[in-house]
C-alpha cells in the first residue's frame, strides 16, 4: 500500500498574490535575564519596550527567489555604555541552512537538481549543504536605536538560493530565534505557475500560455510516501514501514509515531535524520502478543514539509472471539483481564471521576489509564471553551492556568508525553491541546504494571452556556 502526500497546500499560501500575513514572532525573556546577566537598561520615557526579550515581524511567510526579506522588530536593549558593544547594539539576521531543496523543471527538460550537479559552485554553495558556508553571503544586520527598534532586509540571490525551504535566524545577544521560510521560484515551472491554485483543489492550471493543464511529470511536487508492507497483522508480528521523501533533497527530520486507537498507552515514536536526495527511511515495530495486539494501529510521519497517516489492524479470530466472549455482560465462564469502564456524553461543567477496584472472577482488576475528550458542538467556539484536570488535592494537572502542570500540546519531536509529579508519583500526561474542536488527553503511571493511585478527579469545563460533550474511559487491568 502506497499513500502520497501533495503539498499543494503549502504552495497555496505563497501563490495567491497579497494574501500572505506578515509573521509576528517572539523571543522568550524572564524577568531574571538571559544567561545569568540582568538587564538594568532604562529607556527614556518615550521609549515602549516589548514584553519579550526580542520581537521581530517578516513581511511574508513564502518569497521568491531573487526578491527579499524585510525584517522589523524591537529588542529590550541590554545595558551599555559602549557603543561600539556590537553584541548588545546590534541585531543579526541570516539563512543558517536550508531543509529542503525542491528537485524543479527547466523548460529544456532538465531539472534544478540537474543545475546543481553540474554546478561548478557545487562545492561552496550552502544552499545544498546542512549548513552555512556561503549562505553566509546572505547574513545582515541592524545597529537598535535607543528604544530597541531595528529594520533589515536580506536579498534571495539566484546564484545562493534555490526552490526549497530554509532556515531563517535572527540573533540579539544571547536569544536566538530560528522559523521556516519557504522560497519558491515559478519562473522555473514551465509556466505553470497559476495563481487559481487553492488547497481545496489539486488541479494545475496553465497561467497564461493557452497550453491547458500541466501533467505531474512537467511539475513534479515533493511528495511524501508513507507504505506498510501490509494491511492487516496478528498480534506477535513484526510491523515494516517506509517511506520517501520524492522529488527533493531533504536536509532534516522525519519523526515517525505510531498508536494503538484501542488504547493509548500502546505507542512508540521514532525520529529518522535524513540527508540526500529522495531519501528513503525504514522502521519495524513488533506488535504485541495476545489480546494487548488486538486494535486498529495509525502511523504518521511528520517533516517540515507536511504529515501524512495510514492505518493497519490487528486481528486474530480465535483472539477476539475470547475477548468479545468476555465483555459480554452475561457471561461469567472467562474472567476477563482488563475491563474499559466508558461514559459518554456528559453535559455537566463539573464532574468528579472516581476510581474504584473491580473484580473478574477471583481477580482484582485496578485502574490503569484514564482517557478524555471534550467535543465543542458549535464551531467556532473552540477558544472560549477549555477542559480542565485537577488531582484530589486541588492540584491542576491539564489546564490554562498558570499553576497547571500541562497548558499546551504534550507533542514533541520523539515524544508525545509530559512526565508530572501528582501526589508524589510520577505520571505520563498526554494532551493534544487547547482552542481545538475535540480535546483529548490521557494519564497513566510512567512505571508499568503499576495503578493509579489517585484515586479521584475533578474535570471541569471551562464555558459559559455553549453545548459540549465530554466523553471518558478508565482502563482497569490485573497486574499479576
Amino acid at each position: 500500500m502506497q499513500v502520497k502526500i501533495s503539498i499543494i497546500s503549502l504552495f497555496a499560501i505563497m501563490m495567491i498574490s497579497g494574501t500572505i500575513a506578515p509573521s509576528m514572532v517572539f523571543g522568550q525573556y524572564n524577568e531574571g535575564g538571559l544567561g545569568g546577566l540582568t538587564p538594568s537598561y532604562v529607556p527614556e520615557s518615550d521609549c515602549v519596550l516589548p514584553d519579550e526579550k526580542l520581537t521581530y515581524t517578516l513581511d511574508n511567510d513564502s518569497y521568491v527567489v531573487n526578491g527579499e526579506i524585510k525584517i522589523s522588530g524591537q529588542v529590550i536593549p541590554e545595558d551599555s555604555t559602549n557603543k561600539s558593544d556590537l553584541r548588545k547594539n546590534t541585531v543579526y539576521m541570516s539563512i543558517v541552512k536550508a531543509k529542503s531543496i525542491f528537485i524543479t523543471p527547466f523548460t529544456d527538460g532538465t531539472t534544478q537538481w540537474n543545475d546543481i550537479i553540474a554546478s561548478e559552485e557545487m562545492d561552496a554553495n550552502a544552499s545544498y549543504m546542512p549548513k552555512d558556508s556561503s549562505l553566509g553571503t546572505l547574513d545582515t544586520n541592524s545597529r537598535i536605536n535607543e528604544c530597541g527598534y531595528f529594520e533589515g532586509t536580506i536579498k534571495l540571490h539566484p546564484m545562493v538560493i534555490k526552490n526549497g525551504y530554509y532556515v531563517f535566524e535572527i540573533k540579539y545577544y544571547d536569544t536566538v530565534i530560528q522559523q521556516d521560510i519557504l522560497v519558491f521560484d515559478s519562473s522555473l515551472q514551465k509556466g505553470c505557475f497559476t495563481t487559481s491554485w487553492s488547497a481545496l483543489s489539486e488541479t494545475k492550471t496553465n497561467d497564461g500560455d493557452g497550453t491547458g493543464a500541466c501533467s505531474d511529470d512537467e511539475f513534479p511536487l515533493p511528495e511524501l510516501v508513507l507504505q506498510l508492507d501490509k494491511d492487516e497483522y496478528l498480534p506477535g508480528e513484526k510491523v515494516k514501514i517506509s517511506g520517501q521523501i520524492k522529488n527533493t533533497l531533504f536536509i532534516d527530520t522525519v519523526v515517525l509515531s505510531l498508536e494503538n486507537s484501542n488504547d493509548e498507552s500502546i505507542s512508540a515514536d521514532k525520529i529518522k535524520k535524513l540527508n540526500g536526495v529522495e531519501p528513503k527511511f525504514t522502521w519495524t515495530y513488533t506488535i504485541e502478543n495476545g489480546v494487548n495486539g488486538i486494535g486498529t494501529y495509525s502511523v504518521s510521519a511528520e517533516s517540515h514539509l507536511g504529515i501524512k497517516t495510514i492505518s493497519f489492524t490487528v486481528e486474530d479470530e480465535s483472539i477476539v472471539t475470547d475477548y468479545a466472549a468476555q465483555k459480554s455482560i452475561g457471561d461469567t465462564s472467562i474472567a476477563p483481564k482488563k475491563i474499559i469502564d466508558k461514559h459518554n456524553r456528559i453535559t455537566v461543567s463539573d464532574l468528579l471521576i472516581s476510581l474504584d477496584e473491580k473484580t473478574s472472577g477471583d481477580q482484582v482488576l485496578v485502574p490503569r489509564v484514564i482517557q478524555g475528550s471534550l467535543f465543542t458542538v458549535a464551531r467556532g467556539d473552540e477558544s472560549s471553551i477549555n477542559i480542565q484536570v485537577s488531582s484530589s488535592n486541588g492540584q491542576c494537572v491539564i489546564g490554562q492556568n498558570a499553576d497547571c502542570y500541562v497548558n499546551d500540546s504534550t507533542r514533541e519531536p520523539g515524544s508525545i508525553y509530559e512526565i508530572v509529579q501528582i501526589d508524589g508519583k510520577n505520571y505520563k500526561v498526554r494532551y493534544n491541546g487547547p482552542d481545538v474542536r475535540l480535546e483529548k488527553f490521557t494519564i497513566l503511571p510512567e512505571e508499568s504494571n503499576t495503578e493509579i493511585d489517585t484515586k479521584n478527579w475533578n474535570v471541569t469545563i471551562l464555558k459559559d452556556d455553549q453545548p459540549t460533550r465530554f466523553y471518558y474511559k478508565v482502563s482497569y487491568v490485573s497486574l499479576e
